[in-house]
């Protein structure tokens, strides 16, 4: 049995209090309570951060090509120059996504990456952009 942490339980509740009140939709609604359950998890998952660094970077590298990713990165047959990489191109849309994603919460004063990454995540934008790359999925089933 795992024991809640103070310090855990202060980060998910701390990431909680910042979303609005009500939602506007239902589906606001359910995202943010989905939001809720997966800082949770992280907050339960690390109450000490000590691998944390790690973990983000395996789990990126389980979802890349190499890592058996769903997409397959395009490139010339003779050149092997490469004409498209969705991971790099789901990275690029992250990096210009990212400085311009306000979350700043007013208990902690400053942006809360995690915060902003979920907003990024569940934003209409980033599922068009993620859509759009839907050409590059290996036997993709229609």
């Amino acid at each position: 049995m795992r024991h809640t942490t103070v310090a855990g339980m202060a980060f998910a509740v701390l990431l909680a209090a910042q979303a609005p009140a009500f939602a506007d939709t239902l589906e606001q609604a359910r995202t943010s309570l989905k939001n809720y359950g997966f800082t949770y998890c992280l907050a339960q998952a690390y109450p000490d951060s000590k691998h944390l660094d790690e973990d983000l970077a395996a789990a990126s590298g389980a979802y890349h090509f190499m890592g058996r990713g769903a997409h397959f990165i395009a490139q010339d047959e003779e050149t092997l120059e490469i004409s498209h990489d969705p991971y790099q191109a789901t990275a690029d849309f992250i990096g210009i996504a990212y400085p311009k994603t306000p979350a700043q919460t007013q208990a902690q004063g400053r942006k809360n990456p995690l915060i902003a990454c979920l907003t990024i995540y569940n934003s209409t934008e980033y599922e068009d952009f993620i859509q759009g790359q839907d050409s590059y999925i290996n036997n993709p089933e229609k």
